[in-house]
């Protein structure tokens, strides 16, 4: 990939809005993504960031989460590692249909089917003390 971003941030959702101007600079220096790409791609970091914060917060770490901003020709990939004892995506609850009447009362669980919708890759891999989630869109 032609450039590399990497930011150690605290886990506080203050700090999202830095996250998804990071990853919408980068992701415009190739020149090559659409502008609904870039919306797309950070909209799903902020979701996983999103995640990775309320893990760790569960987790009671305060560990900073490592973010790596990945962008050159025509691909722009973000990963996000958390420090939060690691998470099994299989292990999620399936969201009931939107006619389910059970689908008004399901208030959490949407960012992973979000992700996989917004980015074309979505994959999570486990640390020794934490997941880290890779996002990666093509142009």
């Amino acid at each position: 990939m032609g450039r590399v971003v990497e930011l150690e941030i605290p886990p506080l959702s203050d700090h999202l809005a830095l996250v998804r101007l990071v990853v919408e600079s980068v992701a415009r220096l190739d020149g090559t993504m659409p502008e609904r790409r870039i919306d797309d791609m950070r909209l799903a970091v902020s979701e996983g960031c999103a995640n990775a914060l309320d893990a760790q917060a569960r987790a009671g770490s305060g560990a900073p989460i490592l973010l790596t901003v990945e962008s050159g020709e025509g691909v722009t990939t973000v990963t996000i590692t958390d420090h939060a004892g690691g998470f099994e995506p299989s292990s999620v609850d399936p969201i009931p249909a939107a006619t389910d009447p059970g689908r008004l009362r399901h208030e959490r669980g949407l960012g992973i089917p979000l992700m996989q919708a917004l980015v074309d890759e979505v994959d999570y891999s486990r640390t020794d003390d934490g997941t880290t989630l890779r996002l990666t869109t093509r142009a």
